[in-house]
């Protein structure tokens, strides 16, 4: 259900600044009367059957692949990602349902082995999953359908509610995501929507009766609600920011470094955590790959996100673009040169840019994460170098490197301290069977199935003593 006490305004589409449709806000004060009806409801959905909160999960998927192209479309309107991706995205989330249904139905738990200890011999000893309570979901703009399943879908087949904060840019195709799950069939009050903004967020990530946090987002958001709940020792599932980087060899596939390049940069128009924002290169192939880049981007197709052919779209809002231009500018003041864009914005609109040479001293080769298309080349002498300056950065959520040389590659695969490193492929790599998640300031914890479930419960045993028969007694060689 939706609670939203405050005004009503309208949602615009970034390409041309149209109304996409309207959205009640919620209040602060909405946040008790949520978080207490997420309580009010937990009892009787974390004791219904497995089976059936699963059935709940399979059915939505249903609906949203009924609704692809009526959902895509929305996506695409109001956040500005091309048409064919934001479909994508909902197919994508659909699996997710279907996946966290069959987890659901059938990760219950275990037997330990503490027949293995002398004495626990005649134990039965089970170890459970079991739900955390009411989990709060903060969903951002550039991924809001497939987060919201990846977070609340796996928290529902554990037997938590939730509560669900849209992303304030873009609400609408999160809020028509999350009315798929209650069409299908959730009982009042287990999931509960509240769209709003910052001070929405804040007052539901540090309210009483919450149980624990998922929330991707910025590291500002997420070090304020670290900050907020500390005193609670509240569980905080966060996926922050990332500056990922991938080191070119002088051996390298420089083909292949283009197209993975251009396909990890420039989905959701390079808006996305674990894109490739640093393109490390070693100096005696930096020339070629920056021309290469140049001709590569002068290629895409910047149009209409509601256009088939469109490849790159706007970015979520003007102030998101004209905070681009002002990165790219600096990093030219800092040494780098522009070979290919501009250092203003139009509107929501930035088209690719390409920064040639920028030096390893620059705030963009460090910290600085550029949150729209722009692929910034930063030269290295050597392999130790190129370690060194990738893993710089305290954004250390994805890495990757290109090489001919397996073995160099793994070698220095090995060296990047990053929650996933990638070989001869672009490090925007987040298939959903893998723990997805960085280190230092990337964030906390891991999604992807079965793992974003581990995090959303916890784990409880219970011990039946003197249960078993006991054993007979084994004797040895010397009787």
């Amino acid at each position: 259900m939706l609670i939203a006490s405050g005004p009503e305004r309208p949602v615009h589409a970034p390409a041309d600044g149209s109304i996409v449709g309207t959205v009640r806000e919620s209040t602060v004060d909405d946040v008790t009367t949520a978080v207490a009806a997420a309580n009010a409801a937990l009892d009787a959905w974390r004791r219904a059957a497995p089976h059936d909160r699963a059935a709940v999960l399979s059915r939505a998927a249903a609906l949203l692949r009924g609704q692809v192209d009526e959902l895509g479309l929305l996506h695409a309107r109001e956040s500005g990602k091309v048409i064919s991706q934001a479909r994508r995205e909902v197919m994508g989330a659909a699996g997710l349902l279907d996946e966290n249904a069959h987890i659901g139905r059938f990760d219950s738990g275990y037997l330990a082995p503490t027949g293995a200890l002398p004495g626990g011999e005649r134990d039965l000893t089970i170890v459970e999953r079991v739900p955390l309570g009411v989990v709060v979901c903060v969903i951002p703009f550039n991924f809001p359908v497939e987060l919201t399943i990846e977070k609340a879908a796996a928290a529902l087949a554990a037997g938590n509610t939730v509560v669900l904060k849209p992303p304030p840019q873009n609400p609408l195709a999160t809020i028509a995501t999350a009315q798929a799950l209650i069409d299908a069939g959730l009982p009042e009050g287990v999931l509960t929507v509240l769209p709003g903004g910052r001070e929405v967020s804040a007052a539901l990530c540090a309210a009483p009766g919450v149980a624990a946090v998922s929330l991707t987002g910025s590291v500002g958001a997420g070090v304020a609600v670290a900050k907020a709940t500390a005193e609670m020792l509240r569980p905080l599932h966060l996926e922050l920011g990332g500056n990922g980087a991938a080191v070119v060899m002088d051996d390298a596939d420089l083909d292949l470094v283009v197209t993975e390049t251009l396909k990890g940069r420039m989905l959701m128009n390079g808006q996305a955590c674990a894109a490739t924002k640093r393109l490390i290169v070693h100096r005696s192939v930096a020339g070629e790959v920056v021309e290469r880049l140049e001709a590569a981007l002068s290629a895409v197709k910047v149009g209409d996100p509601v256009d088939e052919a469109s490849e790159v779209g706007p970015l979520i809002d003007a102030r998101s673009a004209d905070h681009v231009a002002a990165q790219v500018a600096t990093a030219v003041s800092q040494g780098g040169s522009l070979v290919r864009g501009e250092t203003s914005a139009d509107g929501a609109w930035f088209p690719p840019a390409l920064l040639g040479l920028v030096p390893s001293d620059a705030d963009v080769a460090a910290d600085e994460e550029i949150f729209g298309p722009v692929v910034t080349t930063i030269p290295f002498d050597d392999d130790e170098e190129s370690v060194a300056i990738v893993n710089q950065s305290k954004l250390a959520l994805t890495a990757a490197v290109f090489s001919r040389d397996i073995a160099r590659a793994m070698s220095v695969a090995e060296q990047f301290q990053v929650g996933v490193s990638v070989v001869n492929g672009t490090n925007n790599y987040r298939p959903p069977v893998i723990p997805f998640g960085g280190v230092g300031l990337a964030g906390t914890g891991r999604e992807g199935m079965g793992y974003t479930y581990e995090d959303l419960t916890r784990t409880r045993v219970i011990a039946i003593k003197g249960l078993r028969p006991a054993g007979v007694p084994v004797e040895g060689p010397d009787g």
